[in-house]
């Protein structure tokens, strides 16, 4: 009877290992981070700390749901792939309809706690976030055309906006500013994977840029939208919601972000890609981190 026992405590947390993996949760953490970053950004020194808290479990619930409903949608092509064919649907570890209700769950209990204890525009814009990602990029864009990342771009893009709105209560020129800058990273931080993954998008027949046009089109169009990326950061600047501190820090790892792709296009390898893909998750979390700096700063000496 103890064996039995501890043999379904085993299997009971492989399943919730498998639930939990759907969520793309490292994903998500990164998101939070910008979402975090937009409140912080429509608040002064005194913080609505419960606000705060609904708006990131309630913004965190609609992005794991439509990464859940990514995991349905892609299962098939997923099981083609090297580095997504052990995911919990594509193996069958996780039902097709366990799978759904999950992502109805996870989006029926964030979009609920917005609109209960934060307000209605954040609640939509999550929702309409979520169905951007979870259908209409992974389930029509995806396999359609090599643009797919840029164009669905936008559904990642929207984090910051919706924790400057909940805050807020409308969309602020500012905000949508943040949202540009995540649209503009967007490319060349996925592209990067995409250099060094191609094989595996090749066998599951997804139209990725490197597979259409080859690594070093793909690498040329990296680096085009680094520099365009270096203008559009220091757009904060220009229209007086950041100081010196934002542009210092902004131009410093734009520097470095831009070296990275023009190496990788002289040198389209899979460890210049893999190399520039990671440092790209670096340059997001210090870009609105200085953003959150320099707020701060200002907040502080000019109160």
């Amino acid at each position: 009877m103890e064996k039995v026992l501890k043999f379904g405590e085993l299997k009971n947390a492989f399943s919730l290992k498998d639930y939990f993996a759907m969520t793309k949760f490292k994903v998500v953490l990164v998101m939070l981070f910008t979402v975090l970053v937009g409140f912080l950004l429509g608040s002064d020194t005194n913080i609505n700390l419960w606000l705060m808290t609904c708006t990131l479990l309630g913004v965190a619930g609609c992005a794991m749901s439509g990464a859940v409903l990514n995991h349905l949608i892609d299962r098939f092509r997923d099981q083609k792939m090297q580095r997504t064919k052990r995911r919990p649907v594509a193996s069958g570890k996780v039902s097709t309809e366990s799978a759904f209700a999950f992502s109805m769950l996870l989006l029926t209990a964030g979009a609920g706690l917005l609109f209960w204890q934060v307000n209605a525009l954040t609640a939509w814009l999550s929702i309409a976030s979520m169905f951007a990602y979870g259908v209409i990029y992974s389930l029509w864009l995806k396999p359609a055309t090599p643009q797919n990342i840029t164009v669905g771009g936008l559904a990642g893009a929207m984090p910051p906006l919706l924790g400057h709105a909940a805050i807020a209560g409308h969309v602020a020129p500012e905000a949508l500013l943040w949202v540009l800058i995540i649209f503009t990273w967007t490319p060349p931080h996925f592209w990067a994977l995409a250099i060094y993954k191609r094989d595996d998008y090749a066998k599951a027949d997804v139209p990725m840029m490197p597979v259409t046009h080859g690594i070093e089109f793909t690498a040329f169009q990296a680096w085009l939208y680094c520099l365009l990326l270096c203008v559009v950061s220091v757009m904060p600047v220009l229209i007086g919601s950041q100081g010196l501190i934002y542009l210092v820090m902004a131009t410093y790892i734009n520097a470095k972000f831009t070296w990275l792709t023009y190496r990788m296009w002289c040198d389209p390898s899979n460890t210049r890609a893999r190399k520039t893909f990671r440092y790209s998750i670096v340059y997001i979390m210090w870009l609105f981190a200085a953003l959150l700096l320099d707020h701060y700063v200002q907040l502080i000496a000019f109160s």
